[in-house]
């Protein structure tokens, strides 16, 4: 049977070998919602996989402003970056539920690279997935109209905790207004427009800090609008 991997989980592209020897080398570390995984700015010594929960991953500014970069589901690896090329974290990491990881530390790291070709390689695979992924944000950011860019991102948010049930398409995380506006870069009051609007479309109920999408047809032909 064909396994089933996130878009970023390492494991997809390593051999059998190699993911029983990462397996061996990690440790798992809980935490709880709003804890702080990582910050922006520290020295990176760890890279860390997702086992359960949700981690949302944010850039500050300096006039305090910040931006919700991505979130990611079970599986998906991040973190690595720091490790390869030494910088400091290029975001800040924070648990949105209650969260298990696997954590590789800096020396595990490096030993599975030295050893591994296929571990080497599926660094790279997932070094370049996510350089894909800020290409597409950095022009969905800068080129698409506001209504496309919050239809893109609730389909992404509903893609990885969305449960379906009888009065819709629910997500299992918590999208606030304020959340959504961090990650599309508008005011919250910009977005509570365009979430009116589908709600007065019929595509969505809008919830105390969640979304319940009712018409996920008429949501992903918003997303794919361009005037």
């Amino acid at each position: 049977m064909t396994e089933s991997y996130s878009t970023y989980d390492i494991l997809q592209w390593m051999d059998a070998d190699t993911r029983r020897a990462y397996g061996a080398a990690v440790r798992v570390r809980k935490y709880k919602p709003g804890q702080v995984i990582y910050l922006q700015g520290d020295s990176g010594t760890e890279m860390f996989r997702l086992v359960s929960g949700s981690v949302r991953m944010v850039v500050n500014r300096a006039d305090g402003r910040e931006i919700v970069y991505i979130l990611f589901q079970p599986g998906d690896c991040f973190g690595d970056s720091s490790l390869v090329d030494g910088d400091t974290r290029p975001q800040t990491a924070e648990a949105l539920t209650e969260v298990s990881l696997e954590v590789l530390d800096q020396s595990s790291f490096r030993r599975l690279r030295e050893l591994s070709r296929s571990f080497d390689d599926a660094l790279l695979r997932l070094l370049s997935r996510q350089m894909r992924y800020i290409s597409m944000h950095f022009a969905d950011a800068n080129l698409s109209p506001l209504p496309v860019r919050i239809a893109g991102r609730v389909l992404s948010a509903a893609q990885s905790f969305g449960s379906q049930q009888a009065d819709g398409l629910r997500l299992t995380v918590p999208l606030s207004q304020s959340e959504l506006a961090a990650m599309v870069g508008a005011s919250r009051q910009s977005v509570n427009k365009v979430l009116q609007a589908f709600q007065t479309e019929g595509l969505l109920r809008v919830e105390y800090g969640n979304l319940l999408i009712l018409d996920l047809e008429g949501l992903q032909t918003h997303a794919r609008r361009m005037d």
